[in-house]
């Protein structure tokens, strides 16, 4: 069942269209142009809920997202190391074409469970931060801050949570028509994902909620 799980969505992501960035040349302060920063900000900044254990203190994942009014899949590889019984570190990457151009993204961000005396909390804060590179034409770089709490619905983990993601974007494609400067967006949003474990792996989907942008994540994540 993993291994069919795994296939299905590696082959879906891989027929489907990759996440492109491509400006609306009439204005960078258009609704189209914002939605592409925020995808961007986003997909810089992504983290999944993995517990943090003293057993399983490496995650590797393999993500997929995608922006309700965006298009095409943003494929991103993920990272989670556990450093002390309350923190762990991550980072994520992803590198691929598209039509304008190469998409090169990476990151890096912290989790930390505010307990004492290792009593686990529900609660867990995180810091991200990262920054996309559309062809040399975008670059987005962005800082993010959450928090998420864990509930128990019957067998599976509820994950729900709310942050703040600032980013800022430097259209250089634009140097020419209206540019004027970077631009600076902030997006208040919430999130709510599962967590369904399989034979040493956990299928983690998630939603986000933000004002003007809603995105979907669907991760593949191993523990070791």
């Amino acid at each position: 069942m993993v291994k069919f799980i795994s296939f299905i969505f590696i082959l879906s992501i891989s027929l489907g269209q990759w996440t492109t960035f491509q400006l609306d040349e009439s204005s960078y302060l258009s609704k189209k142009s914002k939605t592409i920063f925020r995808t961007a900000g986003f997909a810089a900044t992504h983290n999944f809920p993995v517990d943090i254990t003293e057993k399983n203190r490496i995650a590797i994942g393999l993500s997929t997202l995608k922006g309700v009014s965006a298009n095409g899949f943003l494929p991103m590889i993920s990272g989670k190391m556990t450093v002390s019984w309350n923190l762990s570190l991550r980072g994520r990457m992803a590198a691929y074409s598209a039509e304008e151009g190469t998409i090169q993204a990476y990151g890096w961000g912290l989790s930390l469970n505010p307990s004492k005396d290792q009593e686990i909390s529900k609660w867990i804060i995180n810091m991200d931060s990262g920054k996309l590179n559309s062809n040399d034409a975008l670059i987005v770089s962005a800082i993010q801050a959450s928090a998420t709490r864990q509930y128990n619905l019957n067998k599976f983990p509820v994950y729900v949570g709310f942050g703040l993601n600032i980013l800022n974007a430097n259209p250089k494609s634009l140097l020419d028509k209206k540019y004027q400067g970077k631009k600076e967006i902030q997006t208040n949003f919430i999130n709510v994902g599962t967590k369904i474990s399989m034979d040493g792996l956990s299928l983690i989907p998630q939603l986000w909620f933000g004002s003007q942008y809603t995105m979907v994540s669907v991760n593949i994540v191993g523990t070791f």
